[in-house]
């Protein structure tokens, strides 16, 4: 009982990283790469594991925020501009996730685009109630129902002669070389750099085979969705552009329940990603700038409640905005993969403090891991400057 309490309360790292970005990102790869793009979700979700262990290890060891532990070893603006860089990704995200809702509602039946306001005013009476256990377990069903969806429609697209499962359409999907943009953007939408916090926040407290047990179904699980997802993708006959084209390609392969496996997927991750994304910049508000404030930033606290709502409000409207979404989405993933060597180096940093960790901090297999991936993100995303500045 008490493993299952764990796996649902962590369940919200999933809910996280699968949205519209991840919904959009790996339906795009593929259609751009298929299988060739499969290796690319494994590393991230490894990665995004390690990582996420090592942060929520830092905070339950050290009973500290991550902010309270970064101005322990660095100057006290660092921690302010890490939540104001988070709070513009948050922002972002959350106009993505709103409108990818939006577009999943659209699929299934006539609604304007004010219908996202609708979904706005859900994920704020649930943010409001501030049970945090609550909106994991709530947030454990969305995902459940997203990767049955997206699942389901991927597997049942690839059966039959000329299924993406067939070696000789494999074979013709595989480009000769991957795109590092799409390598970062699968990446970034995987190890979003708000579920650092999420998972700070969630640590202290915990037992930290609660933590590593929670984390790794979370991340399998997201695993599993992704690998769904690109399946799906992997059908298209041409790029990616919109959500509609995807949806009468598996309306002409599944008939009529296509369309509305995807609608509904699209929803859940919409939904699901729009109350987590606020809740991430209220609790990384809470570890990076919480201080001696700690009532107010208490999850029914004045602050926790104005900075979830700020985000909130100003996705909201973005998201009423007549914006490409495919455009903005992909983008978002690309920059936050640009921007994820630089929290990965901090969290090697933080999980090494011999004064604070004691025999917790990492081992040296531990080392060697979160050093090649800082190594690999650092690689690919100079190979994407160069590719962009030679081009």
């Amino acid at each position: 009982m008490k493993s299952l309490t764990s796996i649902l309360l962590w369940s919200i790292i999933a809910a996280a990283f699968i949205g519209p970005g991840t919904v959009t990102t790996a339906t795009k790869a593929g259609a751009e790469g298929g299988w060739s793009y499969a290796w690319v979700i494994l590393l991230a979700s490894v990665a995004g594991y390690t990582l996420m262990e090592m942060t929520a290890r830092v905070t339950a060891v050290s009973k500290q925020s991550i902010g309270g532990l970064i101005q322990a070893k660095s100057s006290s603006w660092l921690p302010i501009l890490m939540f104001l860089g988070v709070g513009v990704g948050c922002i972002a995200y959350e106009a993505g996730n709103l409108l990818g809702g939006l577009k999943g509602l659209q699929l299934l039946g006539g609604v304007d685009r004010y219908y996202v306001l609708i979904l706005g005013l859900v994920a704020a009476a649930l943010l409001y109630r501030g049970n945090i256990k609550q909106i994991s377990n709530g947030l454990a069903v969305i995902v459940a129902v997203m990767g049955v969806c997206f699942l389901v429609t991927g597997i049942m697209g690839s059966i039959g002669p000329e299924s993406v499962i067939n070696p000789s359409v494999i074979e013709s999907t595989l480009p000769a070389e991957v795109q590092n943009t799409t390598i970062i953007a699968l990446l970034g939408t995987t190890i979003v750099p708000y579920n650092f916090f999420i998972a700070a926040g969630l640590g202290r407290g915990k037992e930290l085979s609660d933590i590593r047990l929670g984390l790794g179904v979370s991340f399998v699980l997201g695993a599993l969705i992704t690998m769904g997802i690109l399946m799906t993708g992997n059908l298209l006959p041409t790029v990616f552009s919109d959500f509609k084209s995807l949806s009468l390609i598996l309306e002409s392969k599944l008939g009529n329940f296509g369309p509305w496996m995807l609608g509904i997927g699209l929803f859940a991750a919409g939904l699901s990603s729009a109350i987590t994304a606020p809740l991430a910049l209220a609790m990384a508000g809470r570890g990076l700038l919480g201080g001696n404030t700690k009532n107010q930033w208490g999850t029914n606290g004045s602050y926790f409640r104005m900075t979830w709502s700020v985000c909130l409000i100003f996705g909201l409207i973005v998201a009423l905005l007549d914006l490409d979404l495919i455009t903005v989405i992909f983008t978002a993933q690309v920059v936050n993969g640009v921007f994820l060597p630089f929290i990965a180096g901090l969290i090697l940093w933080l999980a090494n403090d011999q004064k604070r960790l004691g025999m917790h901090t990492n081992a040296m297999w531990q080392n060697i891991i979160g050093g090649l991936i800082l190594v690999y993100l650092v690689w690919v995303n100079g190979g994407l400057v160069i590719e962009k500045t030679i081009g």
